[in-house]
């Protein structure tokens, strides 16, 4: 990797953490610096400003999650093991960065600016994920495999479902009084409740 392409990550992964930490508002290029081991002027040198930053931050990371939900979609493979790729990749996704969701949703909700960002970023990803699954449950549908359902519904529960699982996690460990494996196994087995949640309002029951 080149020096300049290292710089960048550095200070990317610096921001992402001070982003998420405090959100937009109290995060400071200052700190964003000193976390990436380089000095305020390269930091400016290579984004400018704070609002460069975080758009990037933020395009970084729904490209990675977009990346993954298009490995979903393989025609070859039965609708049903589409399904559960689809979910098992968005709820590792959230798993790996629990404080996404959060900070998103703030972000969007609470200022017009970021939200004029945010927004034009994910519409293509969500638009693609939802063509993609429109696609594919029509074909399933057409050979007999599923159910019909809307689309939109189908991955509104999906995202919900994870997204709570994600953020809830805490709560959950603390009610259960579970220790650190303990947990990754709870989430193992909640991963599946999801599929087979999402799966039963699709499949159709055979008499």
């Amino acid at each position: 990797m080149k020096k300049e392409d290292n710089t960048e990550q550095l200070i990317l992964k610096a921001a992402e953490e001070e982003f998420l930490e405090k959100g937009f508002v109290l995060a400071k290029t200052t700190e964003i610096a000193r976390r990436a081991g380089v000095t305020h002027a390269m930091l400016h040198y290579y984004y400018r400003t704070k609002e460069n930053l975080f758009e990037q931050v933020f395009r970084q990371k729904v490209q990675l999650v977009a990346k993954s939900l298009d490995t979903a979609f393989d025609e070859q493979l039965p609708f049903a093991q589409q399904l559960e790729t689809l979910i098992q990749v968005h709820f590792e996704f959230i798993q790996a960065n629990p404080r996404l969701p959060f900070f998103i949703l703030n972000e969007i909700y609470l200022d017009e600016k970021r939200r004029k960002i945010c927004i034009p970023i994910l519409l293509p990803v969500l638009r693609r994920v939802l063509a993609n699954l429109t696609k594919a449950l029509d074909a399933a549908a057409e050979r007999g495999e599923i159910r019909q359902v809307n689309p939109s519904n189908l991955l509104m529960s999906i995202f919900s479902l994870n997204v709570m699982a994600g953020i809830g996690q805490p709560v959950m460990q603390a009610i259960l009084g579970l220790d650190r494996e303990e947990m990754v196994q709870f989430m193992a087995h909640r991963k599946e409740e999801i599929f087979e949640t999402i799966w039963s309002r699709l499949r159709i029951v055979k008499s």
